[in-house]
């Protein structure tokens, strides 16, 4: 059985002090500020707190299956690929060190040791988030054993497909063990690994057709990702002071993508969607940086792109790729692919880039956008299992199904960890005048406003019901500013009161509501939000094939589907009962039952339906 957090933090015995440290200890400058400040900034990790529900659940799996992954298995390829004894069993799938791997039928040991780094990273978040000393103590076991691996000739990544890949996710996870871990080794340990890479990087930025057009041994070749590169050199060059990070983050920025981008020309279509969305996510660290607007209109107007070819649920890339809009092709793609969307990478990349943009803007909306992400993709994603089986590709074909991927620890093993203990800093925002409540998850939230200790607690059942409701624990009355959002699709009956009166008079959909007063130890704010069906069309040229939204659930049909559905059906539908989260309308040919992605299991379903009237 899984062990909870509070198993976690009731077993966790008390961390040795003063780890080890290998050799001498670099000097390391002091960090560098940002060119640019984003008007919100994120909690740490310690200040939110998940409250019991599926995202906890989901949490504390994933916090539990990587706490106790055999330590030689995750280290066993760069082992053996420096020459090192090599004990423990082999991870298997992806992972291995192998001479196997034969695309696109056989994908064992594709990348081997790829998702090292975002391992490290999701348990090194996990400890953040929880204090759990066996998880630290494990982040500090694999940094010095991993170091041992790590030879400046770069042994390790010689005859390697995807050099750039598999180092920008161990630059991630090194990063993350010296800022949440407290590793205090893990920037000398990284500023090795990226002298070991470096002669196998190109000399900047490569788009994927680059690659293709130079010589290579393999396709997979042709597949490196270059171009996500900058975000963890900006972040390198900021946590530790190092201008070189500074300079190789420069050097790979990819000029030919953000700056069309940034002048709203849409070259996404044809591109592998989830890296190019995760370079969004660069793009931004170079705006936050080096403080060029460029750079943030080409995460904006990229965004946006992105979402409008977007399936209802806010997944997008079809077989991983862009499709060029204006031509049916999103529609197409519901007869001929069962690969509609790259769920935990994708997600992933969509909460970061839209956190990056919210607390840049402050607009409600990269909320909404995030929202719709969680409840139709990452919250319906079967479990990693322990043997590396995997939940991939969400289906949106016109006869779709939950499964796992064929192949053990793919990709989305190492951003399923990340993103699940990210839920807690993407629901909430610091501001000098207040918080921002971005997402309606049950959780608490602790902080400092003007040396008030303040804590929020929030209770809710959302999406399945439309209350939620807030309560203050305050070390003295305290005035600040409480924003709420209001999504873009609430309807005229939203309300909002504060200790049973009615508050906010000014609500306007799509964007934060300002609650401004003194706030006082148990105050209570209750939102109601008015969640009326719609339908959202896939495409602008197949507006007769919808899919019905209850606020920000996409509701997908199961079961035995009657023909001649039409509009009036569909919005016709009803909760079957309080307790049940399905939804059942009438037809003429006979009833028709409608369940969020979050609670399908087993059975077929569908997305969209062709309708009439």
């Amino acid at each position: 059985m899984p062990s909870t957090r509070r198993r976690f933090l009731k077993n966790g015995a008390t961390f040795a002090a003063g780890a080890a440290a290998i050799g001498s200890r670099r000097a390391w400058g002091f960090p560098s500020p940002a060119a640019v400040v984003p008007p919100l900034s994120i909690f740490k990790y310690s200040e939110v707190q998940l409250l019991e529900g599926m995202l906890r659940e989901q949490f504390d799996h994933n916090h539990d299956l990587f706490l106790h992954l055999d330590e030689d298995a995750l280290l066993k390829p760069f082992r053996q690929r420096e020459g090192m004894a090599a004990p423990g069993p082999d991870m298997g799938g992806w992972y291995d060190n192998a001479d196997d791997f034969s695309p696109p039928e056989h994908f064992h040991a594709f990348i081997p040791g790829h998702s090292f780094g975002q391992y490290l990273s999701g348990l090194a978040r996990a400890y953040a988030v929880t204090g759990n000393k066996p998880t630290q103590e494990k982040v500090h076991r694999l940094i010095r054993a991993f170091a041992e691996t790590v030879g400046t000739s770069g042994k390790f990544y010689m005859d390697y497909h995807l050099p750039a890949y598999t180092y920008d996710k161990t630059s991630c996870g090194l990063i993350d063990a010296h800022e949440f871990a407290q590793c205090p080794d893990a920037l000398d340990v990284h500023w090795r690994a990226t002298q070991a890479v470096l002669p196998f990087l190109p000399q900047k930025a490569l788009s994927r057709a680059e690659q293709r057009a130079r010589p290579h041994k393999s396709v997979a070749d042709t597949w490196d990702e270059t171009y996500t590169l900058p975000e963890n050199f900006f972040l390198a060059y900021q946590r530790s002071g190092k201008s070189q990070y500074r300079d190789l983050a420069v050097r790979f920025i990819e000029q030919d993508y953000f700056g069309p981008l940034a002048e709203g020309k849409n070259v996404l279509p044809g591109e592998h969607a989830y890296s190019h969305v995760n370079a969004f996510s660069s793009a931004m660290q170079s705006y936050l940086v080096l403080g060029d607007e460029k750079y943030l209109r080409a995460a904006r107007n990229g965004l946006q792109m992105v979402q409008e070819q977007s399936y209802a649920t806010g997944g997008w890339g079809p077989d991983e790729a862009f499709v060029e809009p204006g031509k049916g092709l999103l529609d197409a793609s519901l007869g001929t692919t069962h690969a509609s969307f790259e769920t935990p990478c994708g997600a992933y990349g969509h909460f970061k880039i839209t956190r990056y943009l919210l607390r840049v803007t402050r607009d409600s909306r990269y909320g909404d956008s995030m929202e719709r992400v969680l409840y139709n993709t990452i919250a319906g994603a079967n479990p990693i299992l322990s043997d590396g089986t995997s939940f991939y590709y969400s289906d949106y074909n016109h006869d779709g199904s939950k499964v796992h991927y064929r192949d053990k620890w793919p990709c989305c093993s190492g951003t399923f960890p990340q993103l699940t203990a990210d839920y807690g800093i993407s629901s909430y925002y610091k501001s000098d005048d207040g918080i921002y409540v971005n997402l309606f998850v049950p959780s608490r939230v602790s902080w400092a406003q003007n040396n008030t200790q303040c804590t929020l607690t929030q209770r809710t059942e959302y999406p399945r019901r439309n209350a939620t409701q807030f309560e203050f624990a305050l070390s003295r009355p305290e005035t600040f500013t409480m924003y709420i959002r209001i999504p873009e699709w609430a309807g005229a009956h939203t309300m909002v009161s504060v200790n049973g009166r009615a508050a906010g008079d000014s609500i306007e959909p799509g964007k934060f509501l300002a609650l401004k007063r003194e706030w006082k130890d148990h105050d209570r704010i209750e939102l109601e939000i008015d969640m009326p069906l719609r339908l959202e069309s896939i495409e602008e040229q197949s507006r007769d094939n919808v899919a019905l939204m209850h606020g920000p659930v996409a509701l997908f049909a199961v079961g035995d589907i009657p023909e001649g559905i039409t509009r009036k059906n569909l919005l016709a539908a009803g909760p079957v009962s309080q307790s049940s989260s399905d939804w059942t309308t009438m037809t003429d040919k006979g009833a028709l039952t409608l369940r969020p992605f979050s609670t399908i299991m087993s059975e077929r379903y569908r997305l969209y339906n062709r309708v009439s009237g």
